[in-house]
């Protein structure tokens, strides 16, 4: 199991540099960010120790550009929540799947979430939920937001970890269903320059998607650019091009 996590070391290489350069913000933005939607009201949050001050900006821009060119790439090679729910996602739990119309279904919820997060942000000018604890011990300040945050923030924290920690029954979750980033990304990449494919060498084998943490197939909706599947490929039917 631990082989195949570091088979594309390259992969788990970018991703830990990106925890360490990011990390601490995506910490702060699911439990001590004031806002209603963490990680782009951050100009104007007044928690000081919070690294995001600093990075929202460019961080967003570089996204966005990411996405246009290599697809929703963000997600399989740098997003730190996505680590983590790979790293849930491993293990005996890991093979209930969801298929069928149950998934094509849940498959619009990210759409659903991605939306209201844009009217809070531009409807509702990004409501405050919680106190801003500006400074403080680590944890001890988290703990501080939990007690003087409003029940929708807790609710909306809660509702975040547990859709996290639901990766240990159903592969990566949060990142498939959920996640309001990855359906913007979803609705970039269907421009993006590069991207994996599948060629006429395909015999619909099947292998590429077992083998997918996000239990999709190269191109296909929710995949990630990993590139975990073509070294699994018998048939060498999936290949990195340029489409335009």
């Amino acid at each position: 199991m631990l082989k195949a996590f570091f088979s594309n070391w390259k992969r788990r290489v970018a991703q830990l540099v990106s925890m360490g350069i990011i990390g601490e913000w995506t910490f702060y933005g699911i439990f001590r960010c004031p806002f209603a939607v963490p990680y782009i009201g951050c100009g104007n949050c007044p928690v000081i120790q919070c690294p995001g001050r600093g990075l929202w900006l460019w961080t967003w821009i570089l996204i966005g550009m990411s996405a246009l060119v290599f697809g929703r790439v963000f997600c399989g090679w740098v997003c730190p929540g996505g680590l983590v729910s790979e790293i849930l996602s491993m293990g005996p739990l890991l093979k209930f799947k969801i298929n069928g119309w149950i998934s094509r279904l849940l498959g619009f919820v990210k759409y659903v979430l991605l939306g209201l997060s844009l009217y809070f942000y531009f409807g509702l000018s990004n409501p405050r939920w919680a106190i801003p604890i500006r400074t403080g011990e680590f944890f001890k300040s988290v703990g501080l937001t939990f007690e003087h945050a409003d029940p929708i923030w807790i609710y909306k924290t809660v509702f975040v970890l547990w859709a996290l920690c639901l990766s240990v029954i159903i592969s990566m979750f949060w990142c498939r269903f959920l996640c309001p980033t990855g359906g913007a990304l979803e609705i970039l990449s269907r421009f993006s320059l590069f991207r994996f494919i599948m060629n006429d060498k395909c015999t619909d084998c099947g292998l590429c998607r077992k083998h997918c943490f996000m239990d999709t197939r190269p191109s296909r909706k929710n995949c990630a650019q990993c590139g975990e599947c073509k070294d699994v490929c018998e048939s060498e039917a999936i290949e990195w091009k340029r489409l335009l």
